[in-house]
């Protein structure tokens, strides 16, 4: 049943149209020599593309509701819980579907990948781990991002990567935690390899986001060395502004 309803989905205005051709070519072989019978062959052809048309709106408007019930619809954030951070997991959507890994990026490093099997239902929200080297052995600030994978009867796919920082404390316990990355972005001129800017990171969702600003940082340092400017080189007084303008996720505590 539902292979039938992709497929009518997709090709169901050519399938009509080919269909109604044929009848036409039909009716017109049969009656084209008895006028009255061709014109309520006529008739009868429009008054069934008419019901035909409709019926096919409602098939695409059936198939759009049934994908909008089985789609999964996640939210995610970062919370802090006893001096630890942790991942919280809201299933805002219709269907229940299963947390099968998540994916964390640290600057300094490749991703770390933690198999999961949490199942999230309809209307709830589960907490999982992450990381202690997040946080453990940190001086100061740890940004990294989060990316999800999940699984459902209908759907399945990766969610968008979220960037969060945390103010780490001296006994590497987590103080703070920020939407974002607010972590200094050392980026070096590829021309003549100084350690030339420090990249602004206001603005940016993930890691992917920041890698296509540093490039396009990288391209400004190399074209204008040795002054090396750029229209996304930090200073310290633009760096020391938007902190004291800044204001923290909304963090919970359990």
């Amino acid at each position: 049943m539902e292979t039938a309803r992709k497929v009518l989905g997709k090709h169901g205005p050519t399938l009509l149209v080919l269909g109604l051709g044929a009848c036409a070519l039909a009716f017109f072989l049969l009656y084209w020599s008895d006028p009255v019978n061709f014109l309520a062959a006529l008739i009868l052809v429009g008054i069934t593309w008419e019901y035909v048309r409709i019926n096919q709106k409602s098939l695409s408007l059936q198939q759009a509701q049934w994908e909008q019930q089985n789609r999964v619809v996640l939210r995610f954030g970062v919370k802090r819980y006893q001096g630890r951070a942790q991942l919280w997991v809201a299933n805002i959507g219709k269907t229940d579907f299963l947390i099968t890994e998540v994916l964390v990026r640290m600057k300094s490093e490749n991703k770390i990948l933690r198999n999961e099997r949490r199942i999230v239902g309809s209307g709830s929200r589960e907490t999982l781990a992450l990381p202690d080297k997040l946080w453990t052995g940190i001086s100061l600030i740890s940004a990294f991002d989060v990316q999800i994978r999940y699984e459902s009867q209908h759907d399945s796919g990766f969610s968008p990567a979220r960037a969060f920082t945390l103010l780490v404390g001296a006994n590497s316990g987590v103080i703070n935690i920020r939407r974002g990355i607010d972590d200094t972005w050392w980026v070096s001129c590829p021309k003549c390899g100084q350690l030339a800017a420090s990249m602004i990171t206001e603005g940016l969702e993930n890691f992917d986001a920041a890698a296509d600003r540093q490039r396009v940082l990288e391209s400004e340092l190399k074209a204008t060395c040795p002054d090396h400017a750029s229209q996304w080189a930090d200073s310290v007084e633009q760096i020391r502004q938007r902190r004291e303008q800044q204001k923290p996720e909304a963090v919970e505590e359990d």
